[in-house]
């Protein structure tokens, strides 16, 4: 039961990163520098709260169906959906404090590098939820 749920999480927060790499991100790179930043600075935290929530469940979910069955799927599936956490923590975390720290007002060239580097750092965190669900799928089927 458990692993029905974790492949629901999974798909939730692959669904959510697929639908900010391909469209919610690169609408935000056809406006100007200031509104692209501004954009940014309020989409962000609503869309890292849930994205952090979900890998969390989904990870916890496939661990304790990994417990309960003993099949390694689920325990990689699990891994997979948690790499997110460090990948963000490491990869990501400074050009999210970058972002932050840039005022809206001063935005320009550099901001719009910044912008360009998240959006390709977090199609990693799309390809980690996409291997996840699809991990989750397959030993479901």
């Amino acid at each position: 039961m458990f692993g029905d749920f974790a492949l629901v999480a999974a798909a939730m927060f692959a669904g959510a990163a697929l639908y900010i790499s391909v469209a919610e991100h690169p609408a935000r790179m056809d406006l100007d520098d200031a509104p692209a930043l501004a954009h940014w600075h309020v989409a962000y935290p609503r869309g890292a709260m849930m994205q952090a929530t979900l890998a969390l469940i989904g990870s916890v979910l496939g661990l304790l169906e990994w417990l309960v069955t003993g099949n390694a799927l689920w325990l990689l599936g699990a891994l997979v959906l948690f790499a997110n956490w460090p990948y963000t923590f490491i990869s990501i975390m400074p050009t999210n404090r970058a972002l932050k720290a840039t005022v809206v007002d001063q935005a320009g060239p550099a901001s719009r590098a910044l912008l360009e580097k998240w959006g390709r750092l977090h199609a990693v965190r799309t390809g980690l939820g996409l291997l996840s669900a699809g991990i989750f799928l397959w030993v479901l089927i």
